[in-house]
Parts: structure tokens; sequence; C-alpha cells
């Protein structure tokens, strides 16, 4: 399935737990595919990605719409963005269009194709006709949502047709593609024929649009935990499934201690096409030591990396380490390439990072092929 989601009060919603059991799912299924479908511009929705917590999103769409960018390289998707700039008439000519309405207050923040003010509910019904027949006379879509915020886009230009654009780009079937927002600059992903669900504590103004939909659940849970009510009421992995990825000898954010290691605490061996484990053969070293700290029952977590073999079974990101001496101790896998190993030690820690940090700069050789699988492999953990 593919998730398409609002980010403030959606996505980001919600209560710590709701979130960490969402981006957990998403983490433990790589079926899932996910796109950010949000009102922010490209540089603010970019913190998010150096955040370890949130899952990497496959593509980005910002700006209510009007950009849409790769999630791994953030390059423009091409074949969408173009028809978007081709009715783009500049922010420029929007601005000295309206700038003799008082109270616009333009909103600082970076933006894209698109021109987005702060209006009061009062000044907005003063000056609406007008708005709208400046937008009309520029060819541009006027959208006005959570009594605050007024935005012009191009023409039929919005979340929802940006989002079908690219659906249809990547071939995907619709009937696999579930859409979340909270506002009514998320209305428009709701009639494009997608599943959707509203979460909780949505605008008013939103709920009525979509009200007596078959396809959009209104969910109870705010944020995160609405999501998580429809994955249940539209049957994508059932609630069996979902309930599954919770531990309750374990709740997220709860670890008593994290370790971050190079080694799992088990060892790893492939039988019969299938990848197995079993404990350390030899019961010295530092791995039993680390692990002697969780044998008195405490909460934790040991983040390691693992070969991701695509030739054998769906990859575990989290695992059991030994239920008798550890029962609250879990093993994050960070699933790496052959090649990303060796290049990450062998090649750029060895040869460049190390030599640097332990100040024989002089010694240290730097590619910049080696320092980009260096970041992406950071960039997993």
């Amino acid at each position: 399935m593919l998730l398409a989601t609002d980010l403030d009060g959606t996505f980001l919603g919600g209560s710590f737990e709701q979130r960490q059991q969402l981006y957990q799912l998403i983490a433990a299924h790589p079926d899932i595919d996910l796109i950010f479908v949000t009102g922010r511009g490209l540089e603010s929705v970019m913190p998010l990605l150096a955040d370890p917590t949130i899952p990497q999103p496959d593509y980005i769409i910002s700006d209510v719409g009007c950009t849409v960018v790769d999630g791994d390289n953030l390059q423009a998707v091409v074949e969408v963005q173009s028809r978007i700039d081709d009715k783009w008439p500049g922010e420029y000519t929007i601005h000295a269009a309206v700038e003799h309405i008082e109270g616009l207050v333009r909103q600082d923040v970076p933006q894209e194709r698109r021109c987005s003010y702060f209006v009061a509910p009062d000044v907005m019904e003063k000056h609406r006709e007008e708005i709208e027949k400046i937008g009309e006379s520029l060819n541009c879509d006027v959208l006005y949502s959570a009594d605050l915020y007024l935005d012009f886009l191009p023409r039929n230009v919005n979340k929802g047709s940006t989002l079908t654009a690219l659906i249809e780009h990547l071939n995907i079937d619709k009937s696999d593609v579930m859409v979340a927002g909270d506002t009514l600059n998320d209305l428009s992903m709701y009639e494009h024929d997608f599943i959707g669900v509203c979460v909780g504590e949505s605008e008013k103004g939103l709920l009525s649009a979509t009200e007596g939909r078959a396809r959009v659940y209104h969910a109870s849970a705010p944020g995160a935990g609405g999501i998580l009510e429809a994955f249940s009421h539209f049957g994508f992995l059932g609630a069996e499934g979902i309930d599954a990825e919770s531990r309750d000898e374990l709740t997220p954010g709860s670890s008593d201690l994290v370790i971050v290691y190079h080694r799992l605490p088990y060892e790893e061996y492939i039988e019969d096409g299938e990848m197995k484990r079993r404990p350390h053969r030899s019961p010295n070293g530092i791995i039993p030591t680390l692990a002697s700290f969780f044998k008195d029952g405490k909460k934790g977590a040991w983040v390691a990396w693992s070969i991701k073999d695509e030739s054998l079974k769906k990859f575990e990101t989290h695992t059991d380490v030994d239920k008798e001496k550890y029962p609250n101790l879990i093993a994050a896998r960070v699933g790496l390439s052959k090649e990303e190993v060796d290049i990450f030690y062998k090649r750029f820690s060895k040869e460049a990072f190390w030599p640097t940090l332990h100040t024989f700069w002089e010694r240290a050789s730097f590619e910049e092929d080696h320092w980009n699988v260096f970041c992406e492999v950071n960039h997993k953990l």
C-alpha cells in the first residue's frame, strides 16, 4: 500500500506513543510506501528528513501541491513538475495585484510556485469576491483554510491533482493508496477516488465536505492515531497486524538503555534460504558483557546493522534477542547491502574518518562516492 499524508496535525500529530507506533509500523513493513503531502515549503520539510525517528518518504509533495520531488535526492519529478511550472504567473505578479488590500499579511516562509498570506475571517469575508476575481484574472486558484491561510496556486493545481499525477506517473493502482489529512487544504486529496481518513480533531469544514463519502473514514483519534485507526478500518495489514507491532513489554520510547553497536547481540546464519540466529559461540568478550546489562529485565534496544539480502524472506526490522535471558531486549536491525558495509567500514571509516579522528590527517584518503555511502548509512540509522 501507499500512504499519502499531510504532516502538521496528521502524520506529525497525535500522542508520542501513537506516532512511534505508526512510524515503527511503516519501518517494519517495506511494502508500505510513503509520500508526504504538505502545505509546507520544501525547505521546511527538510529538517524532518534528518530525524531518525521519522520514516523517510519515497516522495514529497510540498507547497500545497506545487512542488514534487523524489524523497531520496530531493530532485524534481520533472514529468509532473514541468506541467505545474507552465501554469504559474509568478509571485511578484500576484503580490502586486493584491498588495492594496488591507489585512493581507504575507507569509514569510520559503515557497515555490505559490503565494501565501495570513488573513482573518472578517477580512476574507469582506474582500472574498475581489480576491477571487484577482485569482481568476491571473489563472490561479484561491484556497482559504483554517480561517487563517490564504493561498494563490496555479490553476487546478492542489494536493489532490499533483498526487494523482504522481501516482499515474508511477503506475500505481489508486486502490492501493490511502490519503490522510486534517484541514481544508487537504480536501482535494479526497476528491480523486482515493481511500482516505480525516484524522480526529480535523477542521470542521473538511469533515462537512467529506461527510457521507463511503471511501473516507472519520477517525476519532487525532494525528498518527487516526491513521492507525484507518489501517484497521480499511483492512490494511488488519487490526491484528497492527497490534503485532506493539509490544506490551517494551513501549516505544521507554527503553532504559539503548546500545548502538557495529555487531548484533546474536550471530546470524542462512539455512534453507532463511536467515536464522543463534547465540554467539564465544561466551566472553564485549557483546556478552554489554548484554548482561539487560539480565534483570531492563528494557532496552540494541541497534546494529545486518545484511539485507533481497533473495531471502522479508527483512525483520525488530527481533527478540533471547526471551529467557533478556526478556525486554529488542534488536533493531538496520538493513545494509554487503557493498554498503564494505564501503562504510573498510573504505571510508578506515581510510578517511579514523585517520582524521586520530589527527593523522595526512594519511586520510577521501573519495566522494564513499562519502555519499557513509552519509546514506548514517541516515538509515
